[in-house]
């Protein structure tokens, strides 16, 4: 957990869920994993809310990117943004670092960086780790079961 709130992470965050909105269709219960690797590349994933089922899946190296002008495009530009700046604040950042984004919130999970790890979900939706928020996920949407009691959670 961060000492205290990071506004330059947050900002970054929201400009990423800004992004990330066009690419989570209304009503349609999915939401977004977005994992860097140690080499820049950036590992999209979108997982069905109701059971975890992966949906579909982009890898792309920065060179390889969309166009900025596209949905796609300005959520990779956002989303590696976003996790540059996160990895930069970890003591020795982790060679795979991701967020989850529901459209509404951005969270990480500090003691499992890699999202697209086998059992990451399962593991968060059981209680077995937990996340650390950067903006509040919806409670009632697709990432409802990777919420944890707000109790329980924490915040940068």
């Amino acid at each position: 957990m961060m000492p205290r709130p990071n506004y330059k992470l947050t900002e970054l965050a929201e400009e990423m869920v800004r992004c990330a909105q066009p690419l989570l269709p209304a009503g349609g219960r999915l939401f977004l994993g977005l994992q860097q690797e140690s080499d820049g590349s950036l590992r999209m994933i979108w997982w069905r809310g109701d059971d975890f089922r992966l949906i579909a899946e982009i890898d792309a190296s920065p060179e390889g990117f969309c166009d900025e002008d596209t949905d796609e495009g300005a959520l990779q530009d956002a989303a590696s943004a976003c996790l540059t700046y996160l990895a930069g604040r970890w003591p020795s950042p982790p060679r795979r670092l991701g967020v989850i984004t529901d459209g509404t919130g951005v969270a990480f999970s500090p003691n499992r960086p890699a999202v697209a790890e086998p059992g990451w979900l399962l593991d968060h939706a059981g209680g077995l780790a937990t996340l650390t928020t950067i903006l509040p996920l919806d409670g009632e949407g697709p990432c409802a079961l990777l919420c944890t009691p707000i109790e329980a959670a924490s915040y940068h």
